[in-house]
C-alpha cells in the first residue's frame, strides 16, 4: 500500500530511517526525505536531522540483514516534469557536457562577484550542471535577478552551452534550483522570465559565460579579463 505524502510526517520518516539495520536500507528514506521537503521553509532543520541520522550510522557502522525500504512504502514525491505547486524543487540538472574544472571555475568566480552566497558548497554547484537526478540543495542566489536570468538565458539559450532535461523549460529549472537571498524563497517564472538584461553587468555575465565556453581557452579568457580592468 503506498503512503501518500500527505498521510506521513517528517519525523516519522525519520523513525523509519533510524530504525532500518544499516544506512544502505536507511538511504532510500532519507532520499525521500530530502526529495519531498527541501522546498519548505523548514529545509534547514531537516538537513540538520537527515545528517544527523547518517552520522549515526557512520558511528554504528553496518549490519546486514533485511531489505530496503520498499519503493511501494515510501511517499509519492514530485521528481521530474514540471512541479505541481509553488515551492517544489527540481532535482534533475541541467546538461554541461564540458570539464568540471570550469563549473568549478564559475563557482569561485560567482562567489567572487558576491552572486552567490560563500557557504555554497563546490560540489553541489558542480552537480547542478552534471545532467544527473541527484541534485539536493538550492544554490542561494545573493545578486541581482536580472544577472541570473541573463546568465541561463545566454548559457542555454543563446550559446547552448549547456541544456536542459527532457520536459523541464528553462525558467521552470532556474527556478527550482535557486532561491532569493533575502526570502530564501523561489523567484518565481513570471519574473525570471520577464527580467530585463542588465546593462551594468552585461561584459560581466559574457565573462561568466565563456568560462563553459570550451573553445576558448583559459588563456584567452584570462587575458580579457585583464583587458577589462
Amino acid at each position: 500500500m503506498n503512503v501518500s505524502e500527505e498521510s506521513i510526517s517528517v519525523e516519522r520518516l525519520l523513525d523509519m530511517a533510524r530504525n532500518q539495520p544499516d544506512y544502505n536500507h536507511a538511504s532510500p528514506i532519507l532520499e525521500v526525505i530530502m526529495e519531498h521537503y527541501m522546498g519548505s521553509p523548514f529545509a534547514n532543520d531537516i538537513i540538520r536531522k537527515v545528517n544527523e541520522v547518517k552520522a549515526s550510522f557512520r558511528k554504528t557502522g553496518v549490519r546486514a540483514s533485511a531489505s530496503p525500504a520498499s519503493p511501494g512504502n515510501m511517499p509519492r514525491v514530485h521528481v521530474g516534469g514540471r512541479p505541481k505547486r509553488a515551492g517544489t524543487p527540481i532535482y534533475k540538472a541541467f546538461i554541461y557536457e564540458g570539464s568540471s574544472r570550469r563549473v568549478q571555475l564559475l563557482c569561485q568566480a560567482l562567489k567572487s562577484l558576491g552572486w552567490i552566497a560563500k557557504e555554497t558548497e563546490l560540489q553541489v554547484f558542480v552537480d547542478l550542471f552534471g545532467g544527473g537526478e541527484s541534485v539536493r540543495l538550492r544554490i542561494v542566489w545573493t545578486g541581482e535577478v536580472n544577472a541570473l536570468s541573463e546568465l541561463f538565458r545566454r548559457l542555454v539559450s543563446e550559446r547552448q552551452l549547456v541544456k536542459l532535461p527532457t520536459g523541464l523549460s528553462l525558467w521552470v529549472m532556474v527556478n527550482g534550483h535557486f532561491w532569493e537571498n533575502k526570502s530564501r524563497q523561489e523567484f518565481g517564472n513570471n519574473r525570471l522570465r520577464n527580467t530585463h538584461a542588465p546593462k551594468g553587468d552585461s561584459h560581466t555575465i559574457n565573462h561568466l559565460v565563456n568560462l563553459l565556453d570550451m573553445t576558448q581557452s583559459m588563456d584567452e579568457i584570462r587575458a580579457t579579463l585583464e583587458s577589462q580592468r
